[in-house]
């Protein structure tokens, strides 16, 4: 589950031009325990330790007709502050992040909903991977890297401005490729918090939007890039490289808010390209990609998930031939998208883009 890598930033874009309309601000906090997923054999015998953490946040629920367009549904934004420590100060240490995070109403009853929260971040490690002094911890590269949770909330209202709150949370911490190593560290919790909400409790009555099928199909194509580390040794310097990637294809829609992906995308990896030269490889650094997926899509706001496959790519060493590509987008105009996405082997993160394009 990679999205929550990616999943809330466009909710607060979108929803900054509807914060002095109709809105309920409201302060919370939740305390977190877990586990660590060992996804590597190599990591095991870090992840034998069970997490805890606190957070603080605050935001608002937004209600405007404007807020509404965005998903067709009411959506709490905000911000918070969270602490976890891994119970390994020697290795592990603590994470320190500030988030940002968005979270519509999945469903809504008088004293029970359910909500879904997107939530990334910056975190703050401090313990990381070092050669001599700290050579087990290939979980984090660097002290400053990127956190994402996804979470699913059972809401019960204890009282009118109270809200009690029980989530199951998917955790991933890593530094998106641009430092190794890049192994990143996955920790489920359960957390139980509770909100105090200030204001009017009710909920306006609007129209719901047009779905995905106003058309039988949406194609897209999308410009991606960043930047990508490759570490020094006892030849060379450490140093970054540019990735640039097109992508584009197809959205055949089956519900108002479901669809199925298929396309293909062309990139360039600077860091593989780099890697290439060194191993005396000269094979073009192009990669040429078939992908698969699934498209959810709540007004102006997209998640994608798909599968892709290297029909052909340049063989250097820890090359795969699959992929993940996780990726949120706003709509911008009428054809205008942006957003970021992440691309992974399994549960390792390759690298993190930044992306424009047009769905039509």
């Amino acid at each position: 589950m990679k999205i929550s890598l990616i999943v809330a930033s466009l909710f607060l874009v979108n929803s900054l031009g509807c914060l002095a309309q109709e809105n309920t601000p409201y302060v919370g906090v939740k305390s977190h325990v877990g586990f660590i997923i060992p996804h590597a054999t190599v990591l095991q015998s870090l992840a034998n330790s069970t997490p805890w953490g606190i957070g603080l946040e605050a935001g608002r629920v937004l209600k405007s007709a404007d807020a509404w367009a965005s998903c067709n549904c009411f959506t709490k934004v905000g911000v918070g502050v969270t602490y976890f420590d891994f119970q390994n100060p020697q290795e592990l240490g603590q994470s320190y992040n500030l988030t940002m995070f968005g979270e519509p109403y999945l469903s809504f009853r008088k004293n029970w909903f359910i909500t879904l929260r997107g939530e990334v971040g910056v975190s703050y490690l401090t313990k990381i991977y070092d050669e001599i002094t700290n050579p087990n911890n290939l979980f984090f590269g660097s002290s400053t890297s990127f956190i994402g949770l996804a979470s699913l909330t059972l809401n019960y209202r204890l009282q009118e401005d109270a809200i009690l709150r029980l989530s199951a949370n998917y955790n991933h911490i890593s530094n998106g490729g641009i430092r190794s190593p890049n192994k990143g560290m996955n920790f489920p919790t359960l957390s139980l918090g509770v909100e105090k909400h200030f204001g009017d409790q009710q909920f306006p009555t609007h129209a719901r939007q047009p779905g995905l099928r106003v058309q039988p199909w949406h194609r897209y194509l999308y410009l991606g890039g960043s930047r990508r580390s490759l570490e020094a040794n006892a030849l060379y310097k450490r140093s970054s490289y540019l990735n640039l990637g097109i992508e584009t294809g197809a959205l055949r829609p089956v519900s108002n808010i479901n669809g199925f992906l298929a396309g293909a995308e062309l990139y360039y990896n600077g860091a593989k390209a780099e890697q290439a030269r060194r191993e005396n490889n000269e094979s073009v650094p192009l990669r040429l990609s078939l992908t698969l997926g699934h498209a959810l899509v709540f007004g102006k706001l997209s998640f994608t998930q798909q599968m892709g496959y290297n029909a052909y790519q340049p063989q250097t060493t820890g090359d795969k031939s699959f992929f993940q590509r996780y990726a949120i987008y706003y709509q911008l105009g009428k054809l205008l998208n942006a957003g970021v996405s992440l691309k992974v082997h399994g549960h390792v993160a390759d690298f993190i883009d930044m992306r424009v394009g047009i769905r039509w």
